[in-house]
């Protein structure tokens, strides 16, 4: 997997710094507080448990180029904290569960910018690739580790509060995600990147081993659903 991630890293530079080398380029590093769902729990077939609101981070570098006075291109080089906690207390059974998910992220996005020469206000959209770097969990009953043996699609057992739970995650998700902010030139040449961060991705992020039925008989895909505030420092070239 370290391969691939190095091997398209290497591709999008080679194919994108060639066409934006010339004047509008710009680079910077940014950091994002964000709060994180993910939709349709799986619990293998267990009662639904109640969500807990859940915050998680990312971090990226980004290199960017501006087209025109308003529209520009800008890709990203990240790190993602995603997840979900959830709780639910059943007669004399009190269940809490954290689910973290680590995730090296790609986005590409298309950006419009509007405003004077101090401040511009900007919206940008396009797909972030992200690609499962770890996926762990903690899973209790009453306070210990819920050990309740359960059958994947293939036949294969696992427990069900197993703290290493990668191999129950697809290895890679696309989001579809929207920014919206504003950019602050603070001296010439660096400017302030303060803004909102929405993503909803479009994959179902459970293997297809462990995509089980829910209590009701059905299966529902679960989706990573994030929010966020992002600030970040640029500087053009």
């Amino acid at each position: 997997m370290k391969k691939l991630y190095s091997a398209l890293v290497a591709l999008l530079l080679m194919t994108t710094i060639p066409a934006i080398a010339q004047k509008g380029l710009y680079f910077g590093i940014a950091g994002t507080v964000q709060d994180t769902w993910m939709t349709n729990q799986n619990n293998y077939g267990r009662s639904p448990l109640d969500y807990q609101p859940t915050f998680g981070g990312s971090g990226n570098i980004n290199i960017g180029f501006d087209f025109t006075n308003h529209l520009g291109i800008k890709v990203e080089l990240g790190y993602g904290q995603f997840g979900q906690e959830y709780k639910k207390t059943i007669t004399d059974s009190a269940f809490t569960r954290n689910v973290k998910m680590n995730y090296f992220m790609l986005p590409v996005m298309l950006k419009y910018r509007t405003g004077g020469a101090l401040a511009k206000f900007y919206i940008a959209v396009g797909p972030q690739f992200d690609f499962l770097l770890s996926a762990k969990q903690s899973y209790l009953l009453n306070g210990k580790a819920f050990l309740d043996t359960i059958q994947d699609l293939s036949g294969k057992s696992f427990i069900a509060g197993d703290e290493g739970i990668k191999d129950r995650f697809a290895s890679m998700d696309v989001l579809a995600r929207l920014d919206l902010g504003v950019e602050i030139t603070i001296v010439k040449k660096l400017m302030i990147d303060l803004g909102v961060k929405l993503g909803y991705g479009l994959m179902d992020l459970n293997d297809t081993d462990f995509r089980i039925k829910d209590n009701d008989g059905n299966y529902k895909a679960t989706h990573i659903v994030t929010g966020g505030l992002t600030l970040g420092i640029n500087y053009r070239l």
